[in-house]
């Protein structure tokens, strides 16, 4: 269902038209709180694993993810991951993060403040990789933010 909080790794559906918005995918892409809290980062697996192992790919992810929903010409290596795993060399991979989570929030209109972005990488770096990447999922899915409806009454003559 395309009003559920549910996390979906690559886009199902072509980008929907703007003809109508459900109230419940309004509720979930126009919140101004995170959809997802920082501490939902064990679900699902998948995503876990790959941020705690190699944030760098999940980083790079949610940048692509942001610029282009769709991720049609996505691949992992990116510029946004280079420059995280280059930065996470020299352990200021938190500053670049910070940054992104910060134009993320702005992006979508959520609460929060440049300081508590940086509390949230700074402290937990892959709770939050995992948190931007399912809030930039849930907020850039076609199917939540519209959903197509047939014009009726047209019909052939008969």
């Amino acid at each position: 269902m395309a009003d559920k909080k549910e996390y979906q790794a690559w886009s199902a559906s072509p980008p929907a038209y703007p003809q109508a918005q459900s109230q419940s995918g309004q509720d979930l892409t126009q919140n101004t709180d995170w959809n997802y809290s920082i501490f939902y980062c064990f679900t699902p697996g998948s995503v876990c694993l790959t941020s705690c192992c190699l944030p760098c790919l999940t980083f790079g992810k949610t940048q692509a993810r942001v610029k282009n929903p769709t991720l049609s010409n996505f691949s992992y290596c990116n510029s946004d991951c280079g420059l995280f795993t280059c930065l996470g060399l020299v352990w200021s991979h938190w500053i670049l993060q910070t940054i992104r989570r910060s134009e993320l929030r702005q992006q979508f209109g959520i609460k929060g403040n440049c300081c508590g972005d940086c509390c949230a990488v700074f402290w937990c770096s892959c709770c939050a990789i995992i948190q931007e990447e399912m809030e930039a999922e849930l907020r850039t899915r076609p199917a939540a933010q519209t959903a197509y409806q047939p014009i009726s009454g047209m019909a052939y003559p008969q």
